[in-house]
């Protein structure tokens, strides 16, 4: 006799766990019910390093240093500049501009079709079959120009 009251105690038992799950969840339920749905938080991107060179490669202006009575005084910003700027495309992990600026026809002008070559936002690019190269410097880097 006691085997089947002990199957009867274990039926009563599983369905008393039975119970005690699906009341359990019920409150869960309805409490996130109760909130409605959560918005989603919005996630910005990284914000863009700052780029001394993105309006002009030549910055610091040293070209109007080239009269100034204390002779070395351009010689003196160019130096400065080109640290300035080789650090900072270091720490970005971006190719390094050029130490030398050269002179080249704006692009368009007649002057850069024939030659070949033009200055593009201060950035020397070579003339292809199919478009323009950026021009590496000899030295290394990108080279750097005036004109365009």
């Amino acid at each position: 006799m006691e085997c089947g009251n002990t199957g009867a105690r274990q039926g009563v038992s599983w369905m008393f766990i039975a119970l005690l799950l699906c009341t359990a969840a019920a409150p869960a339920q309805t409490v996130r019910s109760a909130v409605g749905v959560q918005p989603r938080k919005h996630i910005r991107p990284p914000r863009q390093p700052h780029n001394s060179m993105a309006r002009d490669t030549t910055p610091f202006n040293c070209e109007q240093y080239r009269g100034h009575p204390p002779p070395g005084m351009a010689g003196y910003c160019q130096g400065i500049e080109n640290i300035t700027l080789r650090n900072e495309a270091r720490r970005q992990g971006r190719p390094a501009p050029s130490d030398s600026i050269i002179h080249l026809p704006p692009l368009g002008s007649d002057h850069a079709k024939t030659l070949g070559y033009a200055c593009v936002g201060g950035q020397a690019f070579k003339r292809l079959k199919n478009g323009w190269e950026q021009v590496s410097a000899a030295e290394g880097g990108w080279q750097r120009c005036q004109g365009g």
